[in-house]
């Protein structure tokens, strides 16, 4: 008799959080070409956790990830080990792996991680291209419109986008390719409260680039550190208790 599938064994997360691989495929969120190496995998489930398609808790099983995207159970099981490499997903003994929860250490570290790398954002702005800045207040602009259509996710999805394009003012691929792996966390850490909230941000972003296209750094960095305290502060009020994840 054939031994049984280890993954098939797994037990299913706690919480009982599943990953709707048809919806994900069906919105062509996890689209991969046949010859993807585990890095474009990972890269591709990167990106869902930060569009919000994979929210903290779900599980990542091999064998439907690896039908689902048309690749081997090795390259799943690889594209899985970056992603927790990149803290991203979490092992359980004999449970398999799910999207990460954050901690509140977490959380914390990551806004000080935000801190450091928005305000030298901003002053690296005095040499940034025109065209650059008005790229990020084309982003405010959409987020106003779908704040506007009740379109919340969109609006937390553009809040992310916005802060991607200020740290892209650097002009270092190194720096923006690390901000990526910060930015899916920042989405995990969103998972926590009500969509809705990302609304009160969207003002704030208007400020900060009107204050960056008219030169007034030093009030745009004064802006970015009340923003990311009060940012910080919404999601460690919302997040569960350790016991209660």
């Amino acid at each position: 008799m054939a031994a049984p599938d280890p993954d098939e064994a797994l037990a299913e997360p706690a919480d009982g959080a599943l990953l709707d691989l048809a919806a994900l495929k069906a919105a062509g969120t996890l689209r991969v070409e046949r010859r993807s190496t585990a890095t474009r995998v990972s890269d591709s489930l990167r990106d869902s956790i930060i569009r919000g398609a994979l929210p903290p808790g779900t599980a990542l099983r091999e064998q439907p990830l690896a039908d689902a995207l048309d690749v081997s159970r090795n390259t799943v099981r690889e594209a899985l080990r970056l992603l927790s490499h990149a803290g991203l997903v979490t092992y359980h003994v004999h449970r398999g792996v799910t999207v990460k929860r954050l901690a509140a250490d977490d959380v914390r570290d990551l806004y000080r991680t935000r801190e450091v790398l928005e305000l030298a954002a901003i002053a690296a702005s005095v040499d940034a291209p025109r065209d650059a800045l008005e790229a990020i207040r084309a982003t405010v602009d959409e987020a106003q419109g779908a704040l506007a259509a009740g379109d919340h996710p969109r609006v937390g999805t553009l809040d992310i986008v916005f802060h991607q394009q200020l740290v892209g003012v650097l002009g270092s691929e190194r720096i923006e390719e690390f901000f990526r792996r910060v930015v899916a966390e920042l989405r995990l850490a969103f998972s926590v409260f009500d969509p809705a909230n990302h609304g009160r941000f969207v003002p704030w972003n208007r400020r900060m680039i009107d204050l960056l296209l008219a030169g007034e750094r030093d009030a745009c960095a004064r802006e970015m550190g009340e923003y990311l305290r009060a940012a910080e502060e919404m999601i460690l009020e919302h997040l569960p208790a350790p016991d209660a994840a």
